[in-house]
């Protein structure tokens, strides 16, 4: 049930090819806009540096949408995207002053690193040198219960709590693995009941301000969630 955790491949989708898929039909000018937007932030862009990096960042979404609808072979499709993305990161390049293109490396390195690491709650799969190994309940829980006591500042009951209820959860997860490896509807639609159970009985764990945080947490998660989505160059126009 490897996608049951809905896995991200989080890679910056500047040079590195990848292969989601994302729910958002945005077109070419509202994903130009939101890359744009994201870089402004990382790398402290002038309003020129914008002007330009958003005309890039058009003419790179304009081209794959046009890639996608007339290149069926997938080979082929694969080396037009990479020339895209290859050409996109020159002329990125070119518009960043010396400290930002080391910024800017600097962020792509970190993103791929993050290749096949997990980003949010429940995923308990990890990447290490080219394989991949699964985290027990039992580990998935205290690495769940260690960061949320961090962000919520939970008291030593919470955290007994809520690791007995992330490990609960986790049980539940492999026990649907196990019994519908094969069955993609049955595995999301029954991984978001019980992720709803989860967010309900730790919700009841926690003070009023702490359910407070912990909404802005996953609010925040979730945003991360689709900016990744829109760095990842072959998911532009699906």
């Amino acid at each position: 049930m490897k996608k049951i955790l809905l896995m991200i491949t989080l890679v910056l989708g500047l040079n590195v090819l990848a292969h989601a898929q994302t729910k958002a039909h945005r077109n070419p000018e509202q994903r130009a806009e939101r890359l744009t937007k994201m870089l402004s932030a990382k790398l402290n862009l002038s309003a020129d540096q914008s002007t330009k990096v958003k005309a890039i960042f058009l003419a790179r979404a304009t081209q794959l949408q046009t890639i996608k609808a007339d290149t069926a072979d997938r080979k082929a499709h694969r080396a037009q995207v990479k020339n895209v993305l290859a050409n996109t990161d020159k002329e990125l390049s070119a518009v960043f002053n010396t400290s930002q293109k080391e910024e800017y490396t600097k962020l792509k390195a970190d993103i791929k690193s993050k290749f096949g690491k997990r980003g949010r709650f429940g995923k308990g799969d990890v990447a290490r040198n080219g394989k991949r190994f699964h985290k027990n309940p039992e580990q998935r829980a205290e690495r769940m219960t260690g960061m949320l006591q961090k962000k919520l500042n939970l008291n030593a009951d919470q955290s007994a709590k809520v690791k007995a209820i992330f490990l609960s959860r986790a049980a539940h997860v492999d026990s649907l693995r196990s019994a519908q490896p094969a069955d993609k509807k049955f595995d999301r639609g029954a991984f978001k009941e019980v992720k709803q159970k989860t967010d309900k009985e730790i919700s009841a764990v926690l003070t009023a301000d702490q359910q407070k945080a912990y909404e802005q947490l996953k609010a925040q998660r979730k945003e991360h969630h689709k900016n990744r989505k829109d760095v990842m160059a072959p998911a532009e126009g699906k």
